[in-house]
């Protein structure tokens, strides 16, 4: 533990310096050298910090970065002003390449809404940007070569990319809340810096230029201390459907971005760049209404989820107690007197879970509301009513039918195991208390008649099927024979 921690200390002192010259060197005489030695050596910490913590892609795009911009300051110091296009550009896109592969390696899979709501944050302010460098671009499209076109829009591109992914991270849990606020603030500076160089550097350059480096050299300050920062393993991505705070509040700011500009644009009497920003108003509107109706559809299948969950025995997979209830009801309600309920009861449950433990009790439940759904007709229900009870719904059955069902419901009962059962037919204008109370009464019948049989009081006197199919146990327990004590 006392190895890392002057490496780390060192670490933060030296990303807290970068940051520092990066705001201070301005201020000395404009020199090629001497500026570009305040966006290199935040280049190469954050290399040096991501080498030591197996971040190859990082470690890469900021050498690759740093390799770019020595090139390039090398020529501005020879040739008096700077090159371009260069070899230096190579260093730079190659950079950026692997430093987008680093940010969609550290976003990891997250969830289905992460791209999108990082595509909804960025599209308002690229929209913004596009319109401040496009008249630049335009200038520089119609006086210098395609390269050089293609050079001045080729960073921005990357940074906005840069940001989408890093938004994307962050919104999937991929990052913690610092280094996603570091990050975040590196490749808006990024992007500050390019498309400020483009705005800015035909018009004001002399009051302007010693600064144009600022904002890479604090950018790669800012990401060398994200990755120190970081922690040791990295957090598990989310794969919810929920966002964080930051990002709800985001979303329609950035919608409202581009339209914001516009009107700005209007009231200060310019030039109003109505294609770009109303292009973009409008690809930030559509979106937004992809996402709201995805949001639509999550919800939707969230709210059937929790009534599945509600309505549903997560152990046997079988509608539970909750759904009985309503389905009784409903089926009571609809004034059709042929209605049979039957209460079943797994004998001596309680043995098998003192010998096989609770999960030899629950895959017997598993088994057995298996094994009686496959014997029970397509209309019938069959509901866990609690414990190892089960409850057996018939619909348009009579009491000799009913009796049928339940034979081959207790012959199905997966062996050496047994079940009784409490059956009875709904008597005219009865409720689903008294029906359930008469299942109930039949059901301890049956388990004092020596259970593994089915006892009922259809036509009006108490029977019960036994295990030969015979009614002999149930005339015995109707006559007052004396019966074992149920358990």
């Amino acid at each position: 533990m006392g190895g890392p921690r002057p490496w780390r200390r060192l670490e933060l002192l030296s990303a807290a310096l970068c940051a520092t010259a990066s705001l201070t060197v301005p201020l000395l005489p404009h020199h090629p050298l001497s500026s570009g030695a305040a966006v290199v050596g935040p280049v190469l910490l954050l290399a040096v910090v991501a080498l030591r913590r197996r971040m190859p892609w990082t470690a890469a795009g900021a050498g690759l970065m740093a390799a770019g911009d020595v090139v390039f300051r090398v020529l501005w110091w020879v040739h008096g002003a700077p090159v371009v296009p260069s070899l230096a550009d190579v260093g730079f896109v190659l950079g950026y390449l692997a430093l987008l592969r680093a940010a969609q390696l550290a976003a990891g899979p997250g969830r289905s809404g992460a791209s999108l709501d990082a595509l909804i944050v960025v599209v308002g302010p690229s929209a913004v940007v596009a319109a401040a460098v496009h008249a630049p671009l335009a200038a520089v499209a119609s006086t210098g070569s395609a390269w050089q076109t293609a050079q001045a829009l080729v960073a921005p591109v990357f940074d906005l990319a840069l940001l989408v992914l890093v938004v994307r991270a962050s919104v999937a849990g991929a990052l913690t809340r610092p280094r996603a606020a570091l990050l975040q603030a590196a490749v808006v500076l990024l992007l500050v810096g390019n498309a400020g160089y483009l705005v800015l550097a035909e018009h004001a350059y002399d009051v302007v230029g010693p600064w144009l480096g600022a904002p890479f050299g604090l950018a790669f300050a800012l990401a060398a201390l994200a990755v120190v920062l970081g922690p040791a393993a990295p957090p598990v991505p989310r794969t919810g459907a929920g966002g964080s705070r930051l990002v709800l509040a985001l979303l329609p700011a950035s919608v409202c971005l581009p339209a914001g500009a516009l009107v700005a644009q209007g009231l200060a009497g310019g030039d109003v760049d109505w294609q770009v920003l109303g292009t973009g108003a409008l690809l930030a509107a559509a979106l937004s209404t992809v996402r709201l109706l995805g949001a639509l559809r999550t919800a939707a299948a969230q709210a059937r989820e929790l009534e599945r969950l509600v309505l549903v025995d997560d152990l046997t997979g079988l509608p539970n107690r909750r759904a009985c209830s309503a389905d009784l009801q409903q089926a009571l309600a609809a004034g059709d007197d042929r209605v049979a309920l039957a209460l079943l009861d797994l004998d001596r449950f309680k043995a098998v879970n003192d010998s096989l433990g609770h999960a030899g009790g629950d895959a017997l439940l598993r088994a057995a509301a298996r094994a009686w759904a496959a014997a029970l007709p397509p209309a019938a229900g069959l509901f866990r009513w609690g414990g190892e009870e089960f409850v057996v719904l018939l619909r348009g059955t009579d009491a000799l039918e009913a009796e049928g069902v339940l034979h081959d419901v207790r012959l199905a009962t997966p062996a050496p195991h047994t079940v009784s059962a409490g059956l009875t037919a709904r008597r005219p204008g009865e409720g689903p208390e008294a029906l359930l109370a008469r299942a109930d009464a039949l059901l301890y019948r049956a388990k004092d008649a020596g259970r593994d049989r089915v006892c009922t009081d259809a036509g009006g006197s108490a029977g019960a099927v036994g295990p030969t199919g015979s009614a002999g146990a149930g005339t015995r327990e109707a006559a007052g024979a004396p019966a074992p004590t149920a358990s």
